[in-house]
């Protein structure tokens, strides 16, 4: 078992739960105290949790009328039962055009089979606990946001730290703001073990966060009646009241929060003394605009980017007008036959590292969703794997860094010798590699039209989007305005989804984005010895067979924007290949040229700092204007909120990893839009900003003011 005084040995480590069972009901062996009662932990859910946060009444009481959500936060995951114990209330009163959201943390999570094996006693649960076994997260660091959309709820899952992880839910650190933004929480779980065994779980610290994420009446429930926890409580503002406890317990703690109430000596002052001054507070410039959740949205661009954003907000019951200057949706960057969702593993912490591994989990339990919903078919995506092949020295000095840091984690990547790597491909490989059970390869275009076919998605296409021009007249309902040769669309929002040609608009001119050309090669499958039988990285990319032929490729050239067919990147390509895997070949490389191979090129955009751009569009002049002194003075407290412009977004710049980073950004412009729980922590939110890069440029003097 983990032994928790240990530090982890890798910054993808957790120390898991360490359990004594007794008769299926499991006791922490840290903390010395029971999951749940031994009586009936169902029951004790519903009677303290449910009940007293009033959740049946207010389930009914939402307005079937208007789309919307619940957020519910827990301190304590544990085995999931509160999570399952609200889901099946949510079901059966909630309206079904309503989201529940249901943020949780957790800083010793159970395994799978520890978590099956503590919720079997309640078979009337059977159907939950299958959805969240299903899609319960790999148990590495950070937030896990796990959609269940046959359950209407999103599970938000914090592995960690609770307060580090509660910080993270704040949209700025920035104290002027910390109570008037963001989404706030409906009812809070207080379910940590009891305070005298895990004191960190109930401490000031951590319910003054508590504090900053609720709203005017939003409730509390919790098993304790601790008179410290109560005194706490109070002094952040919530209306505390005492009821008889469940089971042996002869008390509990029920309220809500009265912003007005609060009483703690230090609320008055601490926006301006240096004792009270929060370390590393920065000008909130990342803090998002608020606006009036949209009614209709407007997607310039119908690659992979566009369709993914368009089908979250038409979930959401949002109207989207998808344009797209070609006659067929992914065509530029998204036009590929085959792609490869893929990610780039790191041994080291960081920020790209940290989003890499994020996008990457997340995608993989879209796309297992999407397969299983029969959104697509098994001729268009096949999660059959994923070889990377470490052929250099130091691509194998990097894979035993990789071993070391990812030892636990066998379900998200398996590390092979070169003859496990040979019967893995179905090719021999002379190589070690690493491999991803989970991923494989999915069709661009076959996944963007099946996204776009819903009733709220319109798609028009052969209309190239000229300009954007915000409505400014007061009497006048605020809307955006796309111009286009012959005429023009409006909506309350647009999104900017074009890749590179975003530059095109005088809002998003100032982006730095690099244009990175990429062409790939195709020949019959009979004309090489073997057929992968997974997808296989090594220097390019190499899917499966499909329609009788091998798709390889692609070629790397940063700045080229031609995208003519050139017979020299076919011969690099195979090159390429023959130099990584020369058993595929039953001829050379000359008489496969001589085969006139076919094929593909394009161009990808990505960024200076290879993250996508993803969020609200800043106003150019405003920000210099607003943060000129950061020049002088990097960490100056300016209050001032960055100026955005209202309803207007962007997500560009995936690069060659669209596949994997669109779902999650996707889902994080639909929370920005709609003021939902973001399903990225906040410093990742801020990684993604458009603003980043002119921040930046104040900070370091490359920017005259």
């Amino acid at each position: 078992m983990p032994d928790h005084n240990t530090p982890p040995t890798s910054p993808y480590t957790l120390k898991l739960a360490s359990l004594n069972w007794f008769d299926d009901n499991p006791e922490s062996r840290v903390y010395g105290d029971l999951y749940f009662s031994d009586s009936d932990g169902l029951e004790e859910s519903r009677y303290i949790f449910l009940q007293h946060n009033q959740l049946e009444q207010r389930f009914q009481a939402l307005d079937s009328n208007q789309p919307g959500h619940f957020y519910i936060a827990e301190t304590g995951f544990g085995t999931g039962l509160n999570f399952l114990a609200t889901v099946d209330l949510w079901q059966r009163f909630a309206p079904n055009n309503w989201q529940l959201h249901f943020l949780s943390v957790e800083k010793h999570p159970l395994k799978k089979t520890d978590l099956q094996r503590a919720l079997k006693r309640w078979p009337d649960l059977q159907h939950y606990v299958d959805e969240l076994l299903n899609h319960y997260p790999e148990l590495t660091p950070g937030l896990h946001c796990i959609k269940l959309p046959y359950l209407s709820a999103c599970l938000q899952l914090w592995l960690g730290d609770a307060t580090e992880g509660l910080q993270q839910c704040l949209d700025t650190l920035q104290p002027k703001f910390d109570g008037d933004c963001g989404a706030k929480v409906d009812a809070w779980f207080l379910d940590g073990f009891t305070p005298s065994k895990n004191p960190a779980m109930w401490g000031e610290p951590l319910l003054e966060l508590i504090a900053k994420l609720s709203k005017k009446n939003t409730t509390l429930a919790t098993f304790t009646a601790a008179s410290d926890v109560r005194r706490c409580l109070q002094e952040k503002g919530f209306n505390i009241k005492k009821a008889s406890g469940f089971g042996k317990k002869r008390e509990m703690l029920y309220g809500y929060f009265e912003p007005s109430a609060r009483t703690d000596s230090n609320d008055s002052q601490r926006h301006t003394t240096k004792k009270n001054k929060i370390k590393g507070v920065r000008a909130p410039w990342s803090l998002p605009p608020t606006i009036k959740r949209p009614e209709t949205v407007i997607i310039i661009g119908g690659g992979m980017a566009g369709a993914s954003t368009a089908r979250v907000l038409a979930e959401r019951g949002i109207q989207v007008t998808l344009i797209e200057r070609h006659s067929k949706l992914a065509q530029e960057a998204s036009g590929n036959a085959q792609g490869m969702l893929y990610t780039k593993l790191s041994p080291q912490d960081g920020l790209l590292n940290q989003f890499t591994l994020s996008s990457f989990l997340y995608a993989q339990r879209h796309y297992k969703q999407l397969l299983q919903q029969g959104l697509l078919n098994e001729q268009q995506a096949d999660l059959c794997g994923l070889l990377q092949l470490a052929c250099s020295d130091k691509e194998q000095a990097l894979l035993t860094q990789l071993k070391t840091a990812f030892a636990d984690h066998p379900s998200l990547v398996q590390f092979l010798n070169p003859e496990q790597a040979s019967r893995c491909a179905g090719v021999d490989s002379q190589h070690p590699g690493y491999y991803f059970p989970q991923s494989g390869w999915i069709s661009p275009s076959a996944l963007c039209n099946s996204l776009v076919d819903h009733p709220s998605i319109n798609v028009v296409i052969n209309t190239q989007a000229l300009s954007l021009q915000k409505n400014t007249n007061p009497h006048l309902d605020e809307h955006w305005c796309v111009k286009y040769s012959d005429g023009q669309h409006t909506a309350n929002a647009v999104i900017i989804a074009n890749s590179h040609d975003a530059r095109h608009f005088q809002q998003t001119a100032e982006i730095p984005l690099k244009i990175i050309r990429g062409q790939i090669t195709a020949l019959p499958a009979q004309q090489f010895a073997k057929q992968p039988k997974t997808v296989i990285c090594h220097e390019g990319y190499l899917t499966p067979v499909i329609d009788n032929t091998l798709r390889f490729g692609a070629t790397f050239d940063n700045g080229d924007t031609d995208k003519t067919i050139r017979e020299q990147d076919h011969r690099r390509n195979l090159d390429s290949l023959h130099r990584s895997l020369p058993a595929l070949f039953k001829q050379s490389v000359d008489s496969l040229m001589h085969n006139q191979p076919s094929g593909r090129a394009n161009l990808r955009c990505t960024t200076p700092d290879y993250m996508p751009v993803v969020g609200p569009v800043q106003q150019h002049a405003a920000f210099i204007s607003d943060y000129a002194a950061l020049a002088k003075d990097a960490s100056l407290d300016i209050q001032q909120p960055g100026r955005y412009y209202p309803g207007l977004y962007i997500n560009i710049g995936h690069g060659a990893r669209g596949l994997t980073s669109t779902p999650i950004c996707a889902e994080l412009l639909a929370a920005l839009m709609c003021n939902e729980p973001r399903p990225l922590p906040r410093i990742m939110v801020e990684a993604l900003s458009p603003a980043r890069f002119l921040v930046r440029n104040i900070i370091r003097k490359k920017i005259t003011v």
